[in-house]
Parts: structure tokens; sequence; C-alpha cells
């Protein structure tokens, strides 16, 4: 893992503005992401467990010798044991398409340091780092407010796609009206197949568009990852206490509420279950979720909530 805490500022400072400070950068350039199947045509560094080539820099297994097979992947050594031609494949190195995309509905808000938008930029920004490193093809997206257009960059290859990374995630500001992520998620992804999807969101949504959204993503036969981004606030009500009334910000919609106890207990166990259902609802499509939240730090969810998306960082 890549020491990032020559990185550290003040806690003013923007997350995303950490990601893209030189030190931090080049910390991220000497690591790779690993990934299940999603992969392109094109050569690459990017290991994809799930396909084997001839050539490569990590064996993966042996398989019998046909006619025509590149006589310098043959290994000798068993022959001269066995006496049976066998084969070496290797882990296939390959470009992947990846697809990074955050969620800038309302409830990503309010814009500032450490906030859900802060931290959804900043998660973006070491995925296009990383990817943008390793040689893989880099698209971003934002999802947008309702009636705005599509915010996509891409592709980009190399780093001399950075500073078109960093102009875009330095703009991602949460929108004032919010749009059902199935039909943004069309939009956005109406081009690609294959590749990695990372949808960067609250998920703060009714359980009815999950499994719609998350459809998208497998209809295109892109391998998905979700990261969820929650505030202090979100997980812990106590804010709330002696309020009795909430303004939900993407619809502007007042509720009253019971100033209770028993209220606090009914909004944490709501969460907890809608937390659940997205994971259910991920695992059932054959795709990753880790929680994280807004104030923990880079370091904390680089070292533990990056290995449980599944996109190992490897040297």
């Amino acid at each position: 893992m890549a020491d990032l805490s020559t990185a550290r500022a003040a806690s003013a400072e923007r997350l995303v503005d950490r990601v893209l400070a030189p030190a931090t950068m080049g910390a991220l350039a000497r690591v790779r992401l690993r990934v299940a199947h999603a992969s392109g045509e094109r050569p690459g560094h990017t290991r994809v467990r799930n396909r084997s080539d001839a050539t490569g820099s990590e064996l993966d297994r042996h398989v019998p010798y046909s006619p025509g097979d590149d006589l310098r992947r043959v290994d000798w050594a068993t022959y001269a044991r066995l006496g049976e031609l066998l084969t070496r494949r290797f882990v296939a190195e390959r470009e992947v398409p990846v697809w990074v995309l955050v969620d800038t509905s309302p409830s990503m808000g309010p814009a500032g340091p450490s906030e859900k938008i802060d931290m959804a930029a900043a998660v973006a920004g070491v995925l296009g780092v990383v990817s943008l490193s390793g040689g893989d093809r880099l698209y971003v997206g934002a999802l947008p407010g309702r009636g705005g257009s599509i915010g996509t960059l891409g592709p980009l290859r190399g780093r001399h796609g950075l500073n078109s990374l960093r102009a875009f995630l330095e703009t991602l500001t949460p929108n004032e009206r919010e749009i059902p992520f199935a039909p943004a998620l069309e939009r956005a992804l109406q081009h690609i197949r294959h590749g990695l999807v990372v949808l960067i969101s609250d998920f703060l949504i009714p359980p009815e568009e999950i499994a719609p959204a998350l459809d998208v993503i497998r209809s295109r036969k892109c391998e998905g990852k979700l990261v969820q981004v929650l505030s202090r606030e979100d997980l812990d009500p106590s804010w709330l206490r002696g309020r009795d009334t909430l303004v939900d910000r993407e619809t502007g919609e007042e509720y009253h509420i019971e100033p209770s106890t028993r209220t606090w207990e009914q909004y944490e166990a709501a969460l907890q279950a809608h937390i659940e259902d997205l994971r259910r609802t991920a695992i059932e499509r054959g795709m990753s979720t880790v929680l994280t939240v807004s104030d923990i730090g880079l370091e904390q969810f680089l070292r533990d909530e990056l290995p449980r998306l599944g996109l190992s960082l490897v040297r």
C-alpha cells in the first residue's frame, strides 16, 4: 500500500486536492488495480485474473502443448521430468476500459471539504490516477440533476490525461434537482460494452430505483463496483435532536417529525435496512460494494475500504 502521509494537509483542504497533489499522485503511480474479468483487447499492464495469455509476467496455469504453440512457452523442466509437453499460460495483462461515475444529485451536497461530494471526487481521483498510470483507458462522468446534460470526459490514456482529469474533478458540485438513476446511467453508458464501471454515490434513492440502475450496468456486460459515500450526519441522527421539521434537499419538500428517541431508532433501522438492501441487490448481480464516510480521510479509505471493493492496490 502506498504511503500517502506526505500529502497530509490542513483539514480545510479538499480531499480531491490532496489526491491531485504531486506527492499523492507520485505514490499512486507506483500501484496497480486488479480486476476480476473486465478487460479490453489491447495489451496493457492490468492483470485480469479470469483471463490467461501465452505471454505475461505471472504464471496462471499449464495447458497441453498444441502444434503452433510458441516453443519458448513450453515448460521443458516438466517435459524432462514427466515426458509431457506442457505450455505455460500467464495471467493476462490487458488494457481495462474504466468508467468512474460520480453522483452529483442534491443529496451529495453541500459542497465543501470532507463533504460527500468531496470524498466522491477524491475516490474518483484515486481510481483515475491509478488507471492512467497503469495504462488503462479511463472515462469519468457525472450523473446530473434533472434537466442537465450528462457530463462525461474521455477516453483518457497515460499521464497526459491527468490535467483533464483534474479539471473535471475540480468542477464537480451537487446539482439542484435529482434525476432517476437508471435513465442517467442509460445515457452515460449508452456506447460502452465490457469494462469496469465504478459508481460513486450515497445511494439514498428510493429502494425501487436500485435494481433497475444496477441492471443497466449488467446489461452492458461490465464489471460493477459500488462505492457508497455517506456523511457522519447520515449515519448519526443525533444532530436532529430538538428539530421537528426536515427539508428534503432534492425535492424541497418539508417533513414534520416527532423529535423522540423512538424516531431516531426508526431512522437508524431504516438506514441500515437500506444499506443492506443495496449490498444484497449488488451481490445478486455479481457486483461489489463498500461503504465509506466522507470524513474518514484518504489513508483509511485506501487501507480499509478499497480492498473490500475487490480493487486491490498492489505494487
